[in-house]
């Protein structure tokens, strides 16, 4: 495989979709690849480190939808006859018009698909309801006309083969991964079992399940001070203010709003464990490949979740796996927890090491290179 171009079809201006783009495109040209980037962005400030050369960017802020799926169309058929790409890799858009008429600009050329979710169980948990006519409808076509899935976890990779009707499909399980270098290891503060305090950085939503853990903090009878600080906003952050309320824990649960740079960088010093998702289950789903997971780990902040995930083993030291139901979390495991990794004063130092040789995306996109290269050898 020489050439590649990767059609995006997303929110560039969701700040870990951005990251990951950029990543996944500059290592793929890194490791050798010459790739390009065709990317949808609704943001109409975009940063000036994502205008490169390599990306394309298809401005759709305040357009109507005919308006921008024409200006797709037209962009992915002159990128694909200049380019002239061996193979088309698409972050799936959906079963839409849009897909089919990215599809028909593409030609012979082989078609590799990467999904981030079981789509039809996301569209519904957003009420995404006119989508997920459209892919009830077509989704069973649409991927009948794709040579090979990528999925982030083994769940979203069976439910994608099973969709195409082909047991014998490819699909490649590759999880998320991060930009290690992007990130710096965190200097960690002593724990006296006096004070702990828990970080959590995301664009809080429902499924992130933080609900768990403020109920969690309620019932807590211990001796320890636990302080929750949300560092990100979102969609459930005023409910998760009211809980807040409701229970008197105005003191112990911080909202912090979003921060980045050195501001973030200091969260992370002052705090002893991070919060990963909780609420997974409430998306459906048993597995998970959390973006923010991987920035904890190439930090060197060990952290609570609720679902497995792939690219840690089970027995993985600085992860407290807890419950996956609607149960408060129980504060006094998370306090063993903190003592018992917070003791190991090289903590942060193995656990960059893990994602150093494991997540950064130099490992992922190296993963992904051989898998596309066995999909162009075979339509040779």
């Amino acid at each position: 495989m020489t050439k590649l171009l990767y059609i995006a079809i997303a929110h560039f201006d969701a700040i870990g979709v951005r990251r990951k783009l950029l990543a996944q495109i500059t290592s793929l040209n890194d490791l050798g690849v010459n790739a390009k980037m065709l990317a949808l962005t609704f943001d109409s400030d975009v940063p000036d480190y994502v205008l490169r050369n390599e990306i394309t960017l298809i401005r759709a802020d305040g357009l109507k939808p005919r308006v921008v799926k024409k200006r797709i169309l037209r962009e992915c058929r002159e990128q694909i006859l200049s380019f002239n790409p061996d193979i088309i890799y698409l972050r799936w858009p959906g079963s839409g018009r849009t897909f089919f008429s990215v599809l028909r600009g593409c030609g012979k050329r082989t078609i590799i698909t990467e999904h981030q979710s079981i789509e039809t169980v996301e569209l519904h948990s957003v009420k995404g309801y006119r989508s997920l006519v459209t892919e009830s409808l077509f989704g069973r076509l649409a991927r009948r006309k794709i040579q090979a899935f990528v999925g982030v976890t083994k769940e979203i990779c069976d439910y994608e083969v099973d969709r195409s009707c082909d047991p014998g499909k490819p699909c490649l399980v590759n999880g998320n991964g991060i930009d290690v270098a992007s990130v710096p290891l965190r200097t960690p503060a002593d724990f006296n079992r006096k004070n702990l305090d828990l970080l959590c950085v995301a664009q809080v939503a429902k499924w992130h399940g933080l609900d768990r853990l403020i109920r969690g903090m309620a019932e807590y009878k211990g001796s320890v001070n636990v302080r929750l600080h949300i560092v990100g906003d979102g969609s459930e952050v005023p409910n998760l203010k009211k809980l807040v309320s409701d229970l008197k824990l105005e003191s112990s649960v911080i909202f912090h709003g979003f921060k980045t740079g050195e501001e973030l960088d200091e969260f992370f010093d002052e705090s002893h464990i991070a919060v990963g998702s909780l609420g997974g289950h409430r998306k459906s789903v048993s597995e998970t490949s959390e973006l923010k997971a991987r920035e904890y780990c190439a930090r060197g902040t060990p952290y609570i979740c609720s679902l497995p995930d792939a690219d840690f083993p089970a027995d993985f030291p600085y992860i407290l796996r807890v419950p996956s139901n609607e149960d408060p979390i129980d504060i006094e495991q998370v306090v063993s927890f903190a003592e018992r990794v917070c003791s190991e004063k090289d903590h942060p130092q193995l656990m960059r090491e893990y994602a150093i040789n494991n997540l950064d995306w130099s490992i992922k996109m190296k993963k992904l290179i051989d898998f596309m290269n066995e999909r162009s050898t075979l339509r040779r």
